[in-house]
């Protein structure tokens, strides 16, 4: 697909470049204050989320029950104030028929810990600078 995915920016002005989506790495993200995360987009432009408390990011995967391939189909990028999250979701991969094509962006909010698939919690939160 692509080779980087994201760029976490800190307030010590560092910065840590992601993975791919195989291997997207954010559980080796350093742990300190992040003041941006910077998504990069199927069709190369970029998204910048700023400006949160906390900061989360993950991929969404189906398998296929007949032959066990996985298929990633999403990727997240989340940005948390007060206790209410703002999910940034963009599709990798569609199938004929599915609404959402590649590069789609859906943004929506829910209360933390209602925010993951299924809407249960996520873990992988790290501590980000509020404005």
């Amino acid at each position: 697909m692509y080779d980087q995915i994201y760029t976490v920016k800190f307030s010590d002005k560092t910065e840590f470049i992601g993975g791919d989506v195989s291997a997207p790495k954010w559980g080796k993200c350093p742990e300190k204050e992040i003041s941006s995360l910077e998504i990069l987009l199927p069709c190369k432009d970029k998204i910048i989320l700023s400006e949160y408390e906390k900061y989360n990011f993950f991929i969404g995967a189906i398998r296929n029950l007949k032959d066990g391939k996985v298929s990633v189909q999403h990727l997240f990028a989340l940005g948390c104030n007060d206790n209410t999250v703002t999910s940034y979701r963009i599709t990798l991969s569609s199938e004929s028929g599915n609404k959402y094509r590649v590069g789609d962006m859906t943004v929506r909010n829910f209360p933390f810990g209602k925010e993951g698939i299924g809407r249960s919690s996520t873990n992988g939160w790290k501590k980000g600078i509020k404005k």
